[in-house]
């Protein structure tokens, strides 16, 4: 299957430094903490964040750390949970959030994003062993299908239910998403949808899973969201992506976790 990435042109600058440090009293700074850029996330979402031997690690924890190198910002990862990261974001628990997150229309109204970083797809996950006929979508209309709760998976998951597409749908907690392919491996659900890139990772831990395939029509543009009155830092995250893109950082950091 094609692996479809991008990182987008800005033509933000960097916003300077003594915007971080030394803004004069009163005049609002980029950050929550002068000199910290502090990042929600949640580390149960490989290959983005997660925690192997007990360390966090992933590609939006490499690419938020050479972002906040960029910008002479400490970088401080808060983990939570995909179910309230959205509101903690909102309520101005955090400078900004990651954790593949998709630009829809909705979230637009609520937050700034990033220009994407990655523009990827949603894929169906199945086992080779118990489902070995199945090809594309059209051999998923009798399918229970997996996903996580509250997610873009869910909501084209509804709609292919609606359309005859799949059958019928298992909700799993977003944190819960290595049950739901447990319960692929044992034959208790028949394929996991999920973005592209995590579906592979996860396929990949389990003999016999594979990606059967791709929705099509509906592109998934991972960005990183922050408040919109922040134009301050929109711009410099922005400049920040550009110029990973310009000096190879990205494409080395894609290549490092398997993105290319």
């Amino acid at each position: 299957m094609s692996r479809r990435w991008l990182i987008g042109r800005s033509t933000g600058l960097v916003a300077s430094l003594a915007l971080v440090a030394c803004a004069p009293q009163g005049e609002r700074t980029m950050t929550l903490a002068p000199g910290k850029l502090r990042i929600g996330t949640y580390f149960v979402n490989p290959p983005f964040e997660y925690v192997a031997d007990g360390q966090r690690v992933g590609f939006e924890v490499d690419l938020m750390n050479d972002i906040a190198w960029r910008l002479s910002l400490a970088p401080e990862f808060v983990d939570t949970r995909w179910e309230t990261i959205l509101q903690e974001m909102q309520a101005g628990k955090y400078d900004c959030i990651v954790g593949g997150i998709t630009i829809t229309p909705p979230r637009e109204q609520t937050f700034a994003w990033s220009t994407p970083y990655m523009t990827t797809t949603l894929s169906l996950v199945v086992d080779s062993r118990r489902s070995p006929n199945m090809r594309g979508i059209a051999d998923l209309r009798k399918a229970l299908v997996g996903v996580q709760a509250a997610t873009t998976d869910y909501d084209v998951a509804v709609a292919m239910k609606a359309r005859g597409e799949i059958g019928s749908i298992k909700v799993y907690p977003f944190a819960e998403i290595g049950n739901a392919m447990v319960d692929l491996a044992a034959g208790r659900i028949t394929a996991v949808m999920k973005v592209y890139l995590v579906a592979a990772w996860l396929a990949r831990q389990t003999p016999g899973l594979r990606i059967v395939a791709q929705v099509p029509n509906d592109p998934q543009q991972l960005g990183i969201g922050l408040a919109k009155s922040n134009t301050a830092l929109l711009a410099a995250l922005n400049g920040a992506l550009a110029d990973m893109q310009k000096d190879g950082t990205y494409a080395r950091l894609a290549l490092k976790w398997g993105l290319q």
